[in-house]
């Protein structure tokens, strides 16, 4: 990979290669030394940011993406869009220092409900149930499945924590607190009414104070409730609410909205349209992908794709590179081949 994406091979590429833009999201953080699954490292956001730097790259903020977009501006050469999800107090404490280093601007997701202090969304007490019990393997049923999941080491645990966040993506919002309830007996623990330390959102004071360091912020929702799982009245309120609530405690936060888990199934046409009644520039998904600048902006700006940041430099220098924007187009051509090649024998075979 670093020898496809050298400069040599990257110059000879862009000549007759197109060239996408990378979002990249990241979720918790932690530093260097005490490296937990799941989370990234101080250590590893620092190289892949010295990386872009080193071989040319230009940061821009996810503000000057959709405006360019909208208004079909040139941007600079090979650009790079780095986000936050949630709004956990260790984005602000690690990474925020972090894109300050490498003067590198950074969109915040925050979910409004997490700042005002209300509530620590279901996904989040999946992840502290999974972390805390005792138990080493655990038996539960969530929606007629039965489910046992090893918790043997930190890496099982991880994939058990995962394995319950894709079942209850398809839970009602009625559903969700029994059945996290039910989890959370199964597990022998007791789910904390306020978010323990290690849950810690951030304050609307903090949010103000990293506003004026030039941090912006945008609404991920009122609960981190999947838009498309509610009823019209209830996504709506999450999309109107967050921006309201955004409104009254920053001075300029920005009118681009982040789909909670973002999948392709977590949205669609209703909460797009809800999206445009209220003014919004955009949204971002999860979908993973670059954005292509041949794509219309009308098409995809309430969808933008983003990549979770990889744990693999290998990703990172892929997902940057002229390789990610074409390795759909070369797998095509294998596949064209291949087809060409069966229709070919098929033929052949007609004739004996």
């Amino acid at each position: 990979m670093p020898l496809l994406a050298s400069r040599p091979v990257t110059a000879i590429a862009n000549l007759f290669l197109s060239r996408g833009i990378p979002v990249f999201m990241l979720h918790r953080m932690t530093h260097a030394s005490q490296p937990e699954n799941g989370k990234n490292t101080s250590r590893h956001l620092r190289r892949c940011l010295r990386y872009l730097v080193r071989n040319k790259y230009n940061f821009i903020s996810l503000e000057r993406l959709v405006l360019a977009l909208r208004s079909e501006e040139a941007l600079p050469s090979k650009p790079v869009v780095f986000t936050l999800d949630d709004g956990y107090v260790d984005q602000a404490d690690i990474a925020v220092p972090i894109f300050s280093e490498f003067d590198c601007p950074v969109t915040f997701f925050v979910i409004t409900g997490m700042l005002d202090q209300t509530l620590w969304p279901w996904d989040a007490k999946v992840s502290w149930i999974i972390e805390t019990t005792g138990k080493t393997s655990l038996n539960t049923a969530i929606l007629d499945n039965s489910l046992t999941l090893n918790l043997g080491g930190s890496y099982e645990r991880r994939l058990a924590r995962r394995l319950l966040h894709n079942h209850l993506r398809e839970v009602s919002e009625a559903d969700m607190p029994e059945i996290l309830q039910q989890l959370a007996s199964d597990a022998d623990v007791l789910i904390p009414q306020k978010a323990p330390a290690s849950y810690h959102s951030l304050s609307w004071e903090m949010a103000r104070q990293l506003e004026q360091d030039g941090v912006q912020f945008a609404p991920h929702s009122v609960t981190h409730s999947i838009l498309s799982r509610l009823s019209r009245e209830s996504q709506e309120r999450e999309i109107h609410d967050s921006w309201l609530t955004m409104t009254n405690e920053l001075s300029r936060p920005l009118k681009i909205f982040c789909y909670p888990t973002g999948r392709a199934i977590d949205f669609g046409r209703r909460e797009i349209e809800t999206l445009k009644s209220n003014g919004f520039l955009g949204a971002v998904s999860t979908i993973p992908g670059v954005y292509k600048t041949e794509y219309t902006a009308e098409k995809y700006i309430y969808s933008l794709p983003r990549f979770s940041l990889p744990q693999s430099m290998g990703e990172f220098i892929q997902y940057c590179s002229w390789i990610e924007s074409n390795r759909g187009n070369y797998l095509k051509s294998i596949q064209t081949s291949f087809q060409a090649g069966n229709d070919a024998r098929r033929l052949r075979f007609h004739d004996l």
